[in-house]
């Protein structure tokens, strides 16, 4: 048996070479044709030849940190409303709707004067929110229903989801976009020979915004915050938890907002927003793909060059964490199983020890990390281990996490995750560790080159935090990393002022569906988790969600039979639901 299991690692081992060997050779920088046009627009393009699709994608270097307090959550509400379509995109009668959101903003600008007085009341104390029926006047009820027979009317105008439609019907896949604290980008598959449509409908939603159904969106908006925050487990306090670690830092408020700064964004602040953020000088594009390079350029002068260059870098984000000036704990009870994530203020992605805290995290993380072998095989009192270097465009932070099996305390969770870092802190780390991290990260880059749709995700990704190009000098630094930068790493980061958030499970006198009480305490957990993310799927989505887990059903365990029979249950009542 010894002699299979070194066979195996052999043989992993000389996979992993071949992987280092080829990565090495191959530079991204020696397959992307950069072009900027006029007006600042950045064009990256990357030759597949054979790709049946072209995966096309943006980035706007635009996220929630470019936000201020009053209308935190706009980076993520212009994700929706940019597949809303166009003046010719997405509606019946385009006169119609330009008239419909003139009588919309007029009748909100109204409504927003008299929410100025109840938010007064609230900070008196005579209410919990400006929602409040209480505080509603006749003045304000009729201005409301004024509002909502508006929004009827433009909904009667709409083609709904004309935008999607019209990619899918040319044989486009895979349409989405996510926003983050640093950035937003957009991306989708398309055949080969729509190119120029790509180029057309993309440049459509560009140089004619029209943010059609912006504050019916916005209550989307604020179902999807309510989804993600309020109705999972942990969710509000890893919120609050948040907002302590980030002191006066805009990382420390929630990429989807504020729930009172949501419900106030106005059409006007909008097209500000988008007028200095997307303009042409703030985005990049990406192709991958099996394309004519000449004719690319040449439909991205006749599509994108017709959009104005605003003329004007995109504000700084100025504002500097605090430091933390002392260790803080937050404590509170989840209906989650118990767990513990301590947190250190790190570096920027690019920062000098960037690299080293990446190979940290490495050696850290995994079914072979230290922190899975010590928490989860040998004391047995977690489920999962992991570590995490989350450096982002204007700064960073370490993350060392586990979550406990039943009884366990989240002090001792923290007690054990924390002798792990200070072994490394007093030791550093072996040779063994350092060179399977390296080839890791090269077998990673190798791959990340492979992938039409990674690859286009990637070189998006790379340009909002910093520049494309850090996708080769990143992977350059990394491979000179030394167990002595390992260790310099963990000294001067790990050593510093930290936050930690500690959890118990919360014990409630509820009723428990008894099915779900027949399940183990881990199924439970995980049966839970994944109905929490998956409640923030489309309804549209799930019939394919459904028709897989019953796929892989007849091959699951025999004691997971339960939990996914359960899960599919529900499933098919939020269904159900749905069709009503």
């Amino acid at each position: 048996m010894a002699f299979i299991k070194l066979k195996r690692a052999v043989a992993v081992l000389g996979l992993l070479t071949v992987s280092v060997t080829q990565a090495a050779t191959t530079k991204l920088q020696d397959s992307v044709k950069e072009v900027v046009l006029d007006n600042g627009m950045k064009f990256l393009m990357v030759q597949q030849p054979g790709q049946a699709n072209i995966v096309g994608g943006w980035v706007a270097r635009v996220g929630s940190a470019n936000e201020q307090p009053g209308i935190t959550g706009i980076s993520h509400l212009f994700e929706h409303m940019l597949f809303k379509g166009s003046p010719r995109i997405g509606v019946k009668k385009a006169k119609l709707d330009d008239k419909l959101r003139g009588q919309l903003d007029d009748i909100r600008s109204q409504m927003i004067e008299k929410e100025r007085g109840y938010r007064e009341q609230v900070r008196l104390g005579h209410g919990d929110g400006i929602n409040d029926a209480h505080l509603q006047d006749e003045e304000m009820k009729d201005l409301q229903a004024q509002f909502d027979a508006l929004i009827e009317k433009q909904r009667a105008n709409l083609v709904k989801d004309e935008f999607d439609q019209v990619y899918t019907e040319a044989g486009a896949s895979g349409m989405n976009a996510f926003t983050n604290q640093d950035m937003t980008v957009y991306f989708i598959r398309v055949p080969k020979n729509k190119l120029e449509m790509w180029m057309w409908m993309e440049s459509e939603r560009l140089s004619q915004p029209v943010f059609r159904e912006f504050y019916s969106e916005r209550d989307v908006v604020y179902e999807e915050r309510r989804m993600r925050t309020e109705s999972t487990p942990t969710g509000a306090q890893d919120e609050v938890y948040n907002s302590l670690f980030w002191r006066g830092h805009p990382y420390g408020w929630p990429v989807v907002g504020w729930p009172s700064d949501i419900s106030a964004i106005t059409r006007e602040q909008a097209a500000n927003y988008f007028d200095q953020y997307y303009a042409p000088n703030n985005l990049t594009f990406a192709l991958v793909g099996d394309f004519d390079e000449a004719q690319a350029i040449k439909l991205a002068k006749k599509y994108f060059g017709r959009i104005p260059s605003n003329g004007k870098k995109a504000d700084d984000v100025i504002t500097l964490a605090m430091p933390l000036m002392g260790d803080f704990d937050y404590r509170a009870e989840v209906d989650a199983p118990p767990s513990a994530s301590i947190d250190w203020r790190t570096t920027a992605f690019g920062g000098k020890d960037d690299p080293a805290l990446s190979v940290l995290a490495g050696v850290l993380s995994g079914k072979t990390g230290r922190l899975y072998k010590r928490l989860v095989l040998e004391d047995q009192i977690a489920t999962s281990a992991s570590a995490q270097s989350n450096t982002q465009k204007f700064d960073g932070s370490f993350t060392v996490s586990a979550n406990g099996k039943k009884g366990v305390s989240p002090d001792l969770l923290k007690k054990t995750l924390l002798e792990e870092v200070q072994k490394i802190i007093d030791e550093g780390i072996t040779d063994y560790e350092l060179e399977k991290q390296l080839n890791q990260n090269a077998a990673s880059q190798f791959r990340r080159l492979e992938d039409p749709f990674f690859l286009a995700i990637q070189l998006l990704y790379f340009e909002g935090l910093r520049d494309w190009r850090t996708m080769d000098t990143n992977f350059e630094r990394l491979t000179k990393v030394s167990k002595q930068d390992v260790q310099a790493a963990a000294q001067k980061y790990l050593n510093g002022f930290k936050g930690s958030a500690l959890y118990t499970r919360k014990v409630s006198d509820e009723p428990v569906d008894p099915e779900l009480a027949a399940l183990s305490q881990e199924d439970q957990d995980q049966v839970k988790q994944m109905l929490g993310q998956l409640a923030m799927v489309p309804p549209a989505q799930l019939p394919a969600i459904v028709q897989r887990i019953e796929g892989s059903l007849a091959q699951a365990p025999a004691d997971k039979q339960a939990a996914m029979n359960y899960l599919l249950k529900q499933l098919k009542k939020r269904l159900a639901k749905a069709g009503e």
